[in-house]
C-alpha cells in the first residue's frame, strides 16, 4: 500500500519543526500536524512500516517539544492537541531504554500535570468561580452545581478532553514501561471515566450524546434548527476524536469488566450513529453524503461568528472523515465505509477545497487499513 504521500508530509513537518525561524513561518502546523499524523503514526506502527517509523523518529524529538513550547503564536489548545499526538507516537514507540524519548514522556507529563492541577482552567470568562487545574473544573461539572447562566459554561471541551486523553496515553506509557505508575494519572483515567459515565445520554440503545444541548445556547450552534425531541448536540468534526479516547480507555480499563463493557458499549453506539447519523450512503451512485453533526442533524454550524460569514452549511462539515480519526473505533461498519470512500476520493474532494489540496495524501489515509 502506498504512503508516499503520508512519507512527504512528514518530511515537512520535520523541516517545519526543525527551527524556531521554520516553525514562526508555518505556526499552523502545531494543530494541523496534530490531527494529520494521529491516523500515521497508529498505522506505521500496526504494520511496522520501518520507513515511516525512521520518518517518525526523525520528527518527534525533544528538541521538537521546546521549539512548539517557545513558540507564541500557537495557541494553547493547538499545544495541548500537538503534546496528545507525540505522547501517542511515544505509547507506540515505547520509551524503555530511549534516552531522548524518557526526556519526551517527562516532558510533556510535565505539561500535563501542570494542566490538570495548576493552570488557570476557566474556559470563559462569566464561569461562576475560578478554577485552578484541568481536574478542578471537571470534579465542578461532575458535582452539578450552578456554573453560570448559560448553559455552556459547564461544558466539557476540547480544552479538558486533550489533557484527559495525553493522561490516559502517558499511564499506557508507564505501564508498558514499567515505571513507576504516576497518581495523577490514574485519577486522569478515572476522571475521564466518570464524565462518560455521568455526562453521556444513551438514547434508545442506539446513540449517545455527551451533555446533550449543552451546547445550545452557544453562538457557533445558534443556526442548529431542532424538530420536536431533539437536541443539540456536538458537530461531527469535533466528535471524531472521541473515537481515539473511547480506544486509550479500553486499553486501560482492560481488566476492569464492567467498566470496559461500557466504554466498548459506547464504541459500539458511536460507530452505529458514524454510519447511520453523519455518513449517509446513496448505494445507487456509490457515494457518502454528510450530516454536520453526531445526531444527523444537518443544520449550519459556526455560522456568523466571524465577519458575518456563513461558517459550515449543511452537509459541509466532512472534513474529519479523511483526517481519519474514527479509525480508531476498528468496526466493521466503519471499514466498510472507508473502503467505500477511498473508491471516490476525487468525487468528495471536488467539494472540499481543503482534500483538494492534499488530495494524494487523504486518499492514502482513507485506503489505510
Amino acid at each position: 500500500m502506498s504512503v508516499k504521500e503520508i512519507s512527504k508530509l512528514l518530511d515537512f513537518y520535520t523541516d517545519v519543526f526543525s527551527s524556531e525561524t521554520q516553525l514562526a513561518k508555518w505556526y499552523s502546523s502545531v494543530y494541523d500536524s496534530s490531527a494529520l499524523l494521529y491516523i500515521p503514526i497508529q498505522y506505521a506502527y500496526d504494520t511496522q512500516n520501518q520507513e515511516l517509523i525512521n520518518k517518525l523518529r526523525k520528527l518527534f524529538t525533544y528538541n521538537t517539544l521546546l521549539i512548539v513550547k517557545k513558540n507564541s503564536q500557537a495557541d494553547d489548545l493547538a499545544k495541548r492537541t500537538f503534546y496528545f499526538t507525540v505522547s501517542e507516537y511515544l505509547r507506540r514507540n515505547g520509551i524503555k531504554d530511549n534516552a531522548e524519548n524518557i526526556k519526551m514522556y517527562n516532558f510533556i507529563k510535565s505539561e500535563v500535570l501542570y494542566y490538570w492541577n495548576k493552570n488557570p482552567a476557566n474556559i470563559w470568562d462569566a464561569e461562576s468561580k475560578k478554577f485552578y487545574g484541568v481536574k478542578q473544573r471537571i470534579d465542578y461539572i461532575l458535582s452539578g452545581n450552578f456554573n453560570g447562566n448559560l448553559s455552556y459554561y459547564r461544558a466539557i471541551t476540547d480544552f479538558e478532553l486533550y489533557v484527559m486523553g495525553t493522561g490516559v496515553s502517558l499511564l499506557l506509557i508507564e505501564k508498558e514501561a514499567k515505571q513507576t505508575i504516576t497518581p495523577d494519572l490514574v485519577s486522569i483515567k478515572d476522571r475521564f471515566y466518570q464524565v462518560l459515565k455521568k455526562e453521556v445520554s444513551i438514547k434508545d440503545n442506539k446513540a449517545w450524546y455527551l451533555q446533550p444541548n449543552i451546547w445550545r445556547d452557544h453562538p457557533d450552534f445558534q443556526d442548529v434548527a431542532l424538530e420536536k425531541s431533539q437536541s443539540v448536540n456536538w458537530d461531527a468534526s469535533h466528535f471524531s476524536r472521541m473515537s481515539a479516547y473511547l480506544h486509550l480507555l479500553k486499553l486501560n480499563f482492560q481488566d476492569d469488566k464492567p467498566k470496559y463493557s461500557y466504554l466498548e458499549k459506547l464504541t459500539t453506539l458511536l460507530s452505529n450513529q458514524l454510519t447511520t447519523n453523519i455518513a449517509l450512503y446513496d448505494s445507487k451512485n456509490n457515494v457518502y453524503t454528510f450530516n454536520n453533526y453526531i445526531d444527523g442533524n444537518n443544520s449550519s454550524f459556526r455560522s456568523d461568528i466571524k465577519d458575518g460569514k456563513k461558517g459550515i452549511q449543511a452537509s459541509q462539515n466532512f472534513e474529519h472523515i479523511f483526517v481519519g480519526w474514527w479509525k480508531m473505533l476498528n468496526t466493521n461498519e466503519v471499514n466498510i465505509m472507508y473502503e467505500r470512500i477511498a473508491k471516490n476520493v476525487p468525487y468528495y474532494s471536488e467539494q472540499s477545497a481543503y482534500i483538494t489540496h492534499d488530495k494524494g495524501f487523504f486518499q492514502e489515509i482513507v485506503n489505510l487499513k
